[in-house]
Parts: C-alpha cells; sequence; structure tokens
C-alpha cells in the first residue's frame, strides 16, 4: 500500500512541477482552447465511452461510477501524440507528450465512494504567421486551463447510481499577436495574458442490470450545467522591429489595464447505452451534445469563425478472453476498441472543423499483491479539420500508457 501511495504522490509532483504544452494545434486559437482530456486511457482506448463501469477502475467522466467502486484505485495516465499536419501547399510535424490525469477512487462503504484528482482538459499552443514583402504577421499562445476535481457517487437502489462532482478549474493562457508593415519604421506587438479561475459541476447517473445469468446492459447519463469563470487579464503594447531571421526586438513598451472578463464553460449532456457477458465482453454507444455556441474568444475575435453547438458519437468496448485462466498471461489481458466522431462546433470559412478517430489497446495485470491493479496501453488515429478554404488538415496518432493500483482501505481486522 505504502508503495501505491508514494507512486501517485510522484506522479503529483510531477504534474503539478511541469508546465506542460499539450497542443499544438492551430485549432486551439479559437475560443478557451481545444479539449483534449478523453478519460482515462481505459475509456480513451474504447472511443472515449464513459457508459462501462466495474469495481476496480476509476470512471473519470460520470461521477456516478463511484458507487461501484469496491478498492482504493489510484491512477495515472500520460500521453505521446504525433501530428503531420497539412494546407493545400505546405505541411508540418510537431509532437507533444503530457500526463493526462493523476487521480484517486476511495470505497466508504459497499454502496457509497468518493475521489479526486486533477486534470488538464483544455489547452492551447499554436503558432501561426506569414512574411511576404509587404506584411510580417505572427500569432503564438500557449497554456492550459486545468482542473481539480471532488466527486462522490452512491447506489441507492440495486444496479442504480447517482453521483456528484465540484470542479475547480484554473490556469493559465497567454497569446501574442505582432504585425510589421514593410514601408512604416516600427511594427506593434500585443500580449495578452489571462489567469482563470471557477467553479463548475457534472452530475451522473448509472445502471448496470442483469438480462440473465450471463448478459448485463448498462446505461448511464451525465450532465454538466453552463458555468462561469473568471478572467483576470494584463495587457502589455510594444513598438518592435525585426532583426535577422526574423526576430522580433523590442524598441519599447506600456503595460495597461484590462477589465476583468467572465468567460463560459459550455453545458454537456450525453447519453449511453452498452450491452455484454459478464467478465467477458461489452460494447456501448453514446451521444453528446455540447452548448459550445455560447464560447467566446479570449482577445482576438477572427471574422471568419463561429460556435455552434457540438455534437459526438462514440462506440467502443473490450474483450477478455479467459480471466482467470492459469496457464495464458495473455488470455487475462483485456483488449479493448473503439471509434468517435465529433463535430467540436467550431465553424472556419464556413466549414465545420470535425475530428475522426480509431481507437485500441490492451490492459495486462501488474504486481504480486493484487489481481486487480494492471497497466494499461492505448493507440488511437485520428484526423481533425480539411484543407478546403485554405484551412489545415491535421492527421494525428497517440499512444498512452496508464497504471490503476488497487488496495484495499478500512477493512476490519480479524485478530490482531
Amino acid at each position: 500500500m505504502i508503495r501505491s501511495i508514494l507512486i501517485v504522490l510522484v506522479a503529483f509532483t510531477c504534474f503539478t512541477g511541469i508546465a506542460q504544452q499539450r497542443t499544438s494545434s492551430p485549432y486551439s486559437f479559437f475560443g478557451l482552447g481545444q479539449q483534449t482530456f478523453k478519460g482515462t486511457i481505459e475509456n480513451r482506448s474504447m472511443g472515449g465511452i464513459r457508459t462501462y463501469s466495474d469495481s476496480i477502475h476509476l470512471n473519470l467522466l460520470n461521477p456516478a461510477a463511484y458507487g461501484n467502486l469496491r478498492l482504493t484505485t489510484y491512477t495515472v495516465g500520460a500521453v505521446h501524440t504525433e501530428t503531420w499536419a497539412e494546407t493545400a501547399t505546405e505541411k508540418e510535424t510537431y509532437d507533444n507528450t503530457t500526463i493526462e490525469y493523476v487521480s484517486v477512487g476511495i470505497p466508504v462503504s459497499r454502496k457509497a465512494a468518493f475521489g479526486f484528482g486533477l486534470i488538464p482538459f483544455q489547452s492551447v499552443g499554436y503558432k501561426l504567421g506569414t512574411l511576404d514583402d509587404d506584411i510580417y504577421t505572427n500569432f503564438e499562445g500557449e497554456g492550459s486551463l486545468n482542473r481539480a476535481y471532488f466527486g462522490f457517487g452512491y447506489q441507492i437502489a440495486k444496479g442504480f447510481n447517482i453521483g456528484g462532482e465540484v470542479r475547480y478549474n484554473f490556469g493559465q493562457e497567454t497569446n501574442s499577436s505582432s504585425v510589421v508593415f514593410s514601408n512604416v519604421q516600427y511594427g506593434s506587438n500585443e500580449f495578452n495574458e489571462t489567469d482563470f479561475s471557477g467553479v463548475s459541476y457534472n452530475f451522473g447517473l448509472h445502471y448496470a442490470g442483469d438480462l440473465n445469468d450471463k448478459y448485463e446492459i448498462q446505461a448511464s447519463a451525465t450532465f454538466s450545467p453552463e458555468s462561469d469563470i473568471t478572467g483576470d487579464n494584463s495587457r502589455t503594447l510594444s513598438r518592435i522591429t525585426l532583426g535577422s531571421g526574423n526576430s522580433e526586438f523590442i524598441i519599447d513598451s506600456e503595460e495597461f489595464d484590462v477589465p476583468r472578463e467572465k468567460f463560459k464553460l459550455p453545458s454537456e449532456i450525453t447519453l449511453g447505452l452498452g450491452f455484454g457477458e459478464r467478465l467477458k465482453w461489452f460494447a456501448a454507444a453514446e451521444y453528446t451534445l455540447q452548448g459550445t455556441s455560447s464560447t467566446t474568444n479570449r482577445t482576438f475575435s477572427p471574422s471568419n469563425a463561429t460556435f455552434t453547438d457540438a455534437t459526438s458519437y462514440k462506440f467502443g468496448g473490450y474483450f477478455i478472453p479467459n480471466y482467470n485462466s492459469i496457464s495464458s498471461y495473455w488470455s487475462r489481458a483485456t483488449y479493448r476498441g473503439g471509434m468517435r466522431y465529433e463535430e467540436t462546433g467550431l465553424q472556419l470559412n464556413g466549414e465545420d472543423i470535425t475530428e475522426f478517430g480509431i481507437s485500441f489497446g490492451i490492459g495486462i495485470p501488474v504486481g504480486q499483491t493484487s489481481a486487480f491493479s494492471n497497466a494499461n496501453i492505448g493507440f488511437e488515429l485520428g484526423q481533425r479539420g480539411t484543407t478546403s478554404s485554405g484551412l489545415v488538415k491535421e492527421n494525428f496518432f497517440s499512444i498512452s500508457l496508464g497504471l490503476s493500483l488497487n488496495d484495499r482501505w478500512f477493512q476490519k481486522r480479524k485478530y490482531n
């Protein structure tokens, strides 16, 4: 148990002590950034579905799932993504490696459990610009919006759970805009820094029932109401000139007071239904509607960008050849797969920006003291955007690694 706790504490330290750029996508320029969190590695490997819940894994997308937890569970995940971006005339490659989440779930009875953790769920990381004989432009941004949360789930009747989660959202994002005209002595740079803070909520329902002695059905629903977060802003305006290699040199600068702003975190509702054979296989489908039409940009507001409500469709599941096999280690492994299609709600130059991904992965037992702890490896191939209307198409491949470690707390000893 002590070793497990140490692992989680080290992960917390790494997570909070290292500034992470979680995306390099030009689409993170818009709104509050690109929403990147897709659940635990187990969820991601099944297309991102949140319908499935069991007694030994954390489901960070539906707080009602805590009601099924029977062992104290520590989980941490990391993702590496390679992206190949292209326009009609150019190509570029970039990559990012980040810690995705650090979380703990603790059962307090056979019907209730709580959990807490830290998640970076929305990120900014872009560098855009043009250079010709008449004008130089450069737009850069980085940062992330993080989420510390506390959730609780309770089984109110056999197979039926309810849950809730309170989230404290915080983070910092910066963006810079530079323009230099060839026939003007000095150019200009505007640098904005925003510190975010605010509270949001997530509510969930989960049902798991037996169809007969062999098959089960699971259903879930989650709802996050629209909420406000506060942005404390600072702005610096500078006169600049270009040096060799188009490096920017500041001539002079002045800081300005910028009023505090309110930004919207959109509402979200997800419905899911799944069917399977216990400890053998499971498959589920989900639908999500997100109220992103209320999205506003941080500082720059391009005229070619509009926001509509976002929708997503997900399908995924798992297969276990023989969960109690003695002769074959790989027969006890969990094989996962899934796919997702998302309409992000962002429209650029009249084009809807969509995202598609196919995922697969494996969960393997680890450790000698617990038969339930496991390591999870996941892969995803996907595509975002389009080269039409002067936009960017991104093809990406990600590999993810997660640990789910189990222990038993609050167990009454029979002997002293």
